[in-house]
């Protein structure tokens, strides 16, 4: 399938880099490892950043085997002033790791909202002072994503890394209902 080959390939990268840096002396460019997935409910996301997450650290990317999910409500606070301090102490918590953001669209729920909009210019701080300490993994559906992408241009020029996950063949959800199914 197309998403894992992709994956596979951004873990041939890291090593390749890796190995071209230690051992021609020479220094490929940095990576950008910020991600994007994009697709329906049900298709995979969460756990597919899971993985992502124990690639990176096996590979050497983050120094610690964590994955830290949340949504708008753990990053925007309710009262001006709150929303800063609060989308920072996820990053903090994050640090070293992967922070993974489902339902990332909503972050900007409107034109005129200034907590998403102060809680999307604190992550896009945090993905440039801390590339080197944090993999931020925004996710939601295709198209409020697109949205959410065009509503701070910061967004899209840290996003080294886009995946698009397909739903499941009728084929395939059978497969899986089998495999649930002989598991009980």
């Amino acid at each position: 399938n197309a998403l894992k080959r992709q994956i596979i390939e951004m873990g041939n990268y890291i090593k390749f880099k890796k190995e071209v840096n230690k051992t021609d002396g020479k220094t490929l460019p940095d990576m950008n490892l910020h991600m994007m997935f994009l697709g329906n409910p049900g298709t995979g996301k969460t756990t597919i950043a899971r993985k992502v997450t124990n690639m990176l650290y096996d590979l050497g990317v983050i120094r610690v085997n964590k994955l830290i999910e949340v949504s708008r409500k753990d990053l925007v606070g309710e009262y001006t002033g709150q929303t800063a301090p609060k989308t920072q102490t996820v990053i903090e918590s994050a640090l070293g790791g992967v922070l993974f953001i489902d339902e990332a669209y909503s972050l900007k729920s409107c034109q005129s909202d200034q907590y998403g909009d102060e809680a999307i210019s604190t992550l896009i701080k945090a993905m440039e002072d801390h590339k080197d300490e944090l993999v931020v993994i925004f996710a939601g559906y295709t198209k409020e994503m697109q949205e959410f992408i065009h509503s701070n241009s910061g967004i899209k020029s840290r996003i080294g890394y886009t995946f698009e996950f397909a739903d499941y063949s009728t084929q395939e959800l059978y497969k899986i209902f089998e495999l649930k199914i002989n598991a009980m």
